[in-house]
Formats: C-alpha cells, structure tokens, sequence
C-alpha cells in the first residue's frame, strides 16, 4: 500500500537530511577551524613582518654605526699621519738646529786652540826675554807664572766644556730618539715631551752660551796679562 511504502521513503529522506545536516555542520565546524587558522596565520604574519620590519632596522643601524666606526677610524688615521710628519719636520728642524751647533763649537774650538797656539808663542818669546833680562825676572817670572797658571785653567776649562758638549749632543740624541719613539702617541704627549724636549735643548745651549763667555773672557784676561808682561819686559 501506498502507506507501507511512504514510510521507508521518509525514513530514507530523513537519513538523507540528517546526513546532510550532520554534513553541513561538520563543514560550517571545519569553516570555522579554518577561519581560526587563518586568523591565527594572518597574525603570525603580522608577527613575523613586526619582526622582519625590526631586524631591516637593527640591520640598517648596525651598518650606519659601522660606517660610523670606519669613518671615525679614517679620521683617526688621517690625524696621526698629519701628527707623525709635523713630529719629523720638528725632528728634522731640532737635527739641523744640534748640527749649527756643533759647527759652532767647532769654530770656537779652532777659535780657542789659534788664540792657546798664540800665547804659547808669546810666553815662549817671554821666557826667552826673561833670559836676557835676569836682573828684572823676579816679578816678571812671578807674572808669568800667573800667566801660565791662567792659561792652564783656560785649557782644563775648555777641556770641560768639550766634556759637556758631548753631553749635551748625547742627552739631546737620546731626546731625539725618544721623541722618534713616541710620536704615534696622543697629540698631549707628543707635544709634552717636545716640550720637555726643547726646555732641555734650550738649557743645553744656555748653558754652552755661558761656558763659552767664561772662556772667551778668561782667554782676553790671559792675552791682557801676556800683554801686559810683555810691555813690561820691554
């Protein structure tokens, strides 16, 4: 009968629909898991560009501070060449200076042994006036004791200061030395230590200028005394 039958069809039908309904709840779950993931994938992207975004950063930053560095370091180089060859153009200009020295020691060495060479000429031809004039030669010879002791002082004087000559070039090499060591230094100690440098040097000829005149004087005092025993002699 058509009752009979209807009843299997519905019963199918509802199957049918229970299926899809179960189906389609299944789908709309599954939809939403999705959604859920791709919310959580759209986020984590997010994340990731916030964390791509920061590491670009830290990258351009950290190559602007290297940068920094390599140009600070250039500067840096620059300045203790520009350093390094004012240090041995004073170098160069403290050499010639101790060179004009020397020379000029010499001259008044030569200076010193021409003027010694003529008193010793002199005190020779006194010794031999002395001779033919034995009836005056008491305070002649008294005199020219004088004379000659003078004339031995100059010379032990001068042999002093040939003494602290040779100290002063070995004192003022010895600076220049150190001064060549330490010229990669800090701009401060480097212009220390030439200061130092040229207070020592500046002593140095100082006090050769004072030896000098001591000499110089004690050699006018001598040749004044020789003078003046010779007039006497006559």
């Amino acid at each position: 009968s058509v009752n009979s039958f209807e009843g299997p069809v519905l019963d199918l039908f509802k199957r049918v629909i229970d299926k899809v309904e179960s189906e389609k709840s299944s789908l709309a779950l599954q939809r939403r898991l999705n959604e859920d993931k791709l919310t959580l994938l759209t986020k984590r992207l997010e994340a990731s560009e916030g964390e791509k975004s920061e590491y670009i950063k830290r990258y351009e930053d950290a190559i602007n501070d290297k940068k920094k560095l390599t140009d600070e370091y250039m500067n840096r180089i620059t300045d203790l060449q520009a350093n390094r060859r004012s240090l041995d153009e004073r170098y160069s200009n403290l050499l010639k200076t101790l060179d004009s020295t020397k020379h000029e020691s010499t001259d008044w060495k030569r200076k010193y042994e021409q003027v010694l060479s003529r008193q010793k000429a002199e005190e020779d031809q006194a010794s031999s006036e002395i001779a033919s004039l034995k009836s005056r030669s008491s305070a002649a010879e008294a005199r020219l004791a004088a004379a000659r002791e003078q004339a031995q002082s100059a010379q032990e004087e001068a042999e002093e200061w040939k003494r602290k000559y040779d100290v002063a070039v070995r004192e003022a090499k010895s600076a220049l030395e150190k001064a060549a060591i330490v010229q990669e230094r800090t701009n401060k100690q480097t212009q220390l230590r030439e200061d130092v440098l040229r207070e020592e040097f500046s002593g140095t000829l100082a006090e050769k200028d004072e030896e000098i005149k001591e000499k110089t004087a004690k050699i006018e005092h001598a040749e004044m005394c020789l003078t003046t025993l010779k007039l006497e002699l006559k």
